[in-house]
């Protein structure tokens, strides 16, 4: 698989129970998400998972059980790993202890749990299964009036149309092994769409979480970012302007995630990397796509997207053209490296 670059692929995961080797591959593998770990000394020794997930036209599912564990979303997870997603947690059994900037609540099996996770978050689990669907932030933007409200809202089981979300999403992963990059794109639209409208169902919004006043200020500027991405004047300037903040506080806001440049260059690139990869415009060049994306020059673009990706902005457009759909699987030590490439965004079809 070497080069290849599959519009869809699987990964199959399992630590035996007590393995050292095993759990660290597996926490090294999760580490662009959580910072995990078991709960103890004795957790550890006896910590087993099995898992099985799918990622199609940006979107990845997984369904799996685990020993108990403890994984946590901090600044360093978030500066490191630089996900700007949407995860929907459901545990089939079990559940969790959840603290959301200095909230807490329990996830109880069934219910359906929303992470931001650019934003902190600490789970800690008994012995679980669970269901988790990630989407980009983009996926739902359209769909979703105020996004930044999801993070720690919970769609308790009780409620209707919670049993249809989790059959939905329960059907989404029986139904991925057969999905090409068409289908899966239409697919993860729709879901989108289904998560707009059963998340405004909770309780009129008294499952949310509350944000603190830094974190609400930072939210502004990535929305704004991410509303901008094509302006060519896009930077620090221009949010001085903008907002009218010292640089001091826009620097201090984006320190987590390694500079406010680092982190709208990476949104621009993740940008551009989703529109080269989208079926639905293989008839735009790469150069359009650059510009649309704020990138001024190609040659600069096209080293950035190397850099970040292992791989040209063409020889990606030529993969995904050449293969229409293909599939990639991976299991042992290749499928926990797989899945921390996967997590960064990064070509998985790459051994």
């Amino acid at each position: 698989m070497r080069g290849r670059m599959p519009s869809q692929f699987r990964v199959d995961l399992s630590v035996t129970r007590g393995n050292a080797r095993e759990f660290e591959l597996w926490r090294d593998g999760l580490g662009p998400m959580f910072a995990m770990d078991a709960l103890d000394a004795t957790s550890r020794s006896s910590f087993a998972i099995e898992a099985t997930g799918y990622q199609f036209s940006d979107v990845a599912i997984v369904s799996g059980r685990s020993s108990a564990a403890l994984f946590r979303r901090d600044p360093l997870t978030i500066a490191r790993g630089a996900l700007d997603h949407i995860s929907l947690l459901i545990y089939t059994e079990g559940g969790c202890a959840l603290d959301i900037e200095g909230r807490s609540t329990e996830v109880q099996a069934g219910d359906v749990c929303f992470l931001d996770l650019s934003r902190p978050v600490t789970l800690r689990a008994p012995d679980y299964a669970s269901l988790t669907l990630i989407l980009p932030r983009a996926t739902l933007q359209p769909y979703v009036d105020d996004l930044d409200t999801l993070h720690g809202r919970i769609l308790r089981k009780s409620r209707p149309l919670n049993a249809m979300l989790v059959s939905h999403l329960e059907k989404l992963f029986a139904e991925a092994p057969a999905l090409n990059a068409a289908d899966g794109a239409v697919a993860a639209k729709g879901t989108a769409a289904l998560i707009a409208a059963f998340a405004g169902a909770s309780d009129d919004g008294r499952d949310v979480i509350a944000r603190s006043n830094s974190a609400a200020t930072l939210l502004t500027f990535r929305r704004h970012i991410e509303n901008h991405l094509g302006d060519l004047d896009l930077g620090p300037g221009s949010l001085y302007r903008r907002f009218g903040v010292s640089r001091a506080t826009l620097f201090r806001a984006f320190e987590p995630m390694g500079g406010v440049g680092r982190y709208i260059l990476q949104r621009r690139l993740e940008r551009a990397r989703r529109l080269i990869t989208d079926p639905a415009g293989a008839h735009h060049r790469v150069g359009a796509i650059a510009l649309q994306c704020g990138f001024g020059n190609a040659s600069v673009f096209s080293r950035a997207f190397q850099r970040a990706f292992g791989v040209s902005p063409t020889e990606l457009r030529a993969a995904v053209g050449r293969d229409g759909f293909s599939e990639a699987a991976f299991s042992g030590d290749q499928g926990f490296a797989s899945m921390g490439r996967w997590l960064l965004g990064l070509d998985s079809g790459r051994a």
